[in-house]
């Protein structure tokens, strides 16, 4: 340990007026400290020197640690709001350009695809029957059961 001409005082008491002159505050810190419990009076007016300095510096780290917490949830935080805007920004140009759709006008297509595709289908049996006249109408039938039967099965799929 270097030794300082302060080194004696270092496990001495004193008074409140001399351990605020020590750390750089006022009397009243001192008083709040003590009140907070951050450091314990060894007699009426007196402080051990080491052991309060110790004290207040460990509290002071302590409220450091915090703010940086703090500040780096907030810096997080004002991160997660700039790319949300600039992703939001990106979207209304991309739509602008008429390079995005909106999600109903997109499900509006396929439905009428869709709608399309499924009567093309139930018409097959008929288009069948016209173009293969010796076809029996159990034959067809069986046609129309499968053609039914393939459009349930993908509508319960959600295709």
């Amino acid at each position: 340990m270097i030794q300082t001409s302060d080194s004696r005082h270092s496990d001495s008491e004193i008074s409140a007026v001399e351990l605020a002159d020590w750390l750089g505050v006022s009397e009243r810190a001192i008083s709040d400290y003590a009140r907070k419990g951050i450091i314990a009076r060894s007699a009426p007016g007196k402080f051990k020197l080491r052991e309060s300095v110790k004290a207040v510096t460990s509290h002071l780290r302590e409220l450091s640690a915090q703010r940086g917490a703090s500040s780096a949830g907030l810096t997080a935080q004002r991160e997660r709001i700039a790319r949300g805007q600039a992703d939001k920004l990106e979207m209304q140009n991309a739509a602008t350009r008429r390079e995005l759709l909106s999600a109903k006008l997109v499900a509006d297509e396929w439905a009428s695809i869709l709608r399309l595709v499924r009567s093309r289908m139930l018409a097959t049996p008929s288009r069948i029957q016209q173009k293969l006249g010796h076809l029996s109408a159990h034959d067809l039938d069986i046609i129309d059961r499968e053609i039914r039967d393939a459009l349930e099965e993908a509508a319960n799929n959600g295709l």
